[in-house]
């Protein structure tokens, strides 16, 4: 084994010579002054100097050894401190530039991995930042281990802060303290929502993993968003209630009409008139309300199609006004228009701004008690125009305020449907102010009326 070894080799043909140098240079000065009388003086000199330059020639050769040693050493407690870029100098083609060389390898590979990782690292956490989910990882103790900035959104913590605490003290449900406990110990999912209150009411879609085997014990909470899935869900009961219910009540008078003729009511001229009369009342509102529908769920659906052109809103304002007028009149309502009718020109579709401004009007005067005022008006509000439709009506709660735009909402059932309101007119305006590119509002003080005003697009 140390035959072989061309460290022991070269240090051994290097100490073996210099023996042998010494040897026999001693053996020749012997016998050159084995004559002269002061021969032990001279041999005592000449051993001091060969002792001497042995010291020297061994501290040559334990240097060429300790040297390389050494400088190993201090390479191998450099890259254990964490410093992977630490070399080793190759000064030699034994054992000992080998095992530098086979460090350097070591260093440099653990770079490369070390860099992997990092850029393995920064993607993985790039992913889990840019995640609509919210995910927190929790430790077999319940400390989070890991939060991305959305859990930290829905939840209203700091993320890097979370790290390290326990998830009851980061987020404070005891349902999920609990769930996360019972998967850890059964490492099976679980799956639930999560009512959450922060500055408004949510639901979250809760799921619970186990982590791998492989990795920490611990699990990871994915939680989703559901509050708009819900409030959509709600919207589509409601929807569905109130179709069921505003399409029953005319086909039940209608009904009722029409088996009360049947069993000789007929033959009554008087009440065959009426009830004729009532059931084609009925029959206009069940058709109102099925082309309300219809034309809704085209313009929500993008279906519709406008032809976008330059709309004078004097003329069509004032044309909706005179179709309200006859109305306005039989109520002894004030219809107030401005004096002024220069065009004030915008961007939308003709017949989609006499809906809105027919929808808005006629709200006005059916809602407005008799001797009422009704004022309509427009100006120039920067790019934009402004449409206003001014009632001194009963007005509007503020509890209801931030609904009269949706599908069949009613501020006031009872007197909506004995007017002959579909319940979808200021949906419709809302809509259709959207397509083109405008905005829609309310303002309204009980008991001193209501302010609804559009704001569309210049020319």
């Amino acid at each position: 084994m140390f035959v072989r070894s061309r460290l022991f080799v070269r240090r051994f043909i290097a100490t073996f010579g210099m023996a042998l140098v010494v040897t026999v240079l001693t053996a020749m000065l012997a016998y050159r002054w084995r004559d002269e009388p002061d021969l032990a003086v001279r041999l005592q000199r000449l051993v001091l100097v060969e002792l001497v330059a042995a010291a020297v020639f061994t501290s040559w050769v334990l240097r060429g050894v300790v040297a390389p040693i050494l400088a190993l050493g201090r390479a191998t407690r450099t890259i254990a401190a964490g410093d992977y870029a630490e070399r080793v100098p190759v000064q030699s083609s034994d054992e000992l530039g080998d095992l530098a060389r086979s460090l350097n390898q070591i260093g440099g590979e653990l770079v490369a991995q070390l860099s992997r990782l990092r850029d393995s690292d920064e993607r993985q956490a790039a992913v889990l930042t840019g995640m609509v989910e919210g995910v927190v990882a929790v430790g077999d103790d319940l400390r989070v281990l890991f939060a991305n900035s959305a859990a930290g959104k829905l939840f209203g913590f700091l993320p890097p802060s979370a790290v390290g605490r326990p998830l009851l003290e980061v987020v404070r449900d005891h349902q999920l303290h609990d769930s996360a406990r019972q998967v850890i110990e059964t490492r099976k999912p679980i799956e639930f929502e999560l009512e959450w209150q922060l500055d408004t009411p949510r639901i979250f879609a809760v799921q619970l993993n186990p982590l791998p085997q492989s990795s920490d014990v611990g699990a990871v909470i994915v939680l989703h968003d559901n509050t708009e899935l819900r409030r959509l869900e709600n919207i589509r009961r409601e929807f569905v209630a109130n179709v069921s219910h505003e399409l029953k009540t005319p086909l039940s008078s209608i009904m009722a009409y029409t088996e009360t003729l049947q069993r000789g009511a007929v033959n009554d001229t008087e009440i065959r008139d009426s009830f004729l009369s009532r059931i084609a009342e009925q029959g206009g509102r069940l058709n109102n309300l099925i082309q309300d529908m219809l034309s809704l769920a085209r313009i929500e659906d993008q279906q519709q199609t406008f032809d976008i052109e330059a709309v004078d809103i004097a003329q069509v304002v004032m044309r909706s006004v005179d179709d309200s007028r006859p109305q306005a009149n039989s109520k002894s309502i004030e219809l107030v228009t401005p004096e002024d009718l220069s065009p004030v020109v915008v961007q939308a579709d003709e017949e989609g701004v006499r809906v809105i401004c027919n929808n808005l009007i006629d709200n006005a005067v059916k809602y407005t008690p008799a001797g009422g005022r009704v004022e309509v008006r427009w100006s120039k509000q920067g790019p934009q125009v402004l449409f206003e439709v001014i009632d001194n009506g009963p007005g509007i709660p503020r509890t209801d305020v931030a609904r009269v735009f949706e599908r069949f909402y009613r501020v006031d059932k009872a007197r909506s449907r004995e007017l002959g309101s579909t319940g979808l007119g200021l949906a419709i305006v809302k809509h259709l102010v959207q397509s083109f590119g405008g905005t829609v509002g309310v303002d309204s003080t009980v008991g001193h009326g209501s302010r609804f005003w559009v704001q569309l697009p210049m020319v």
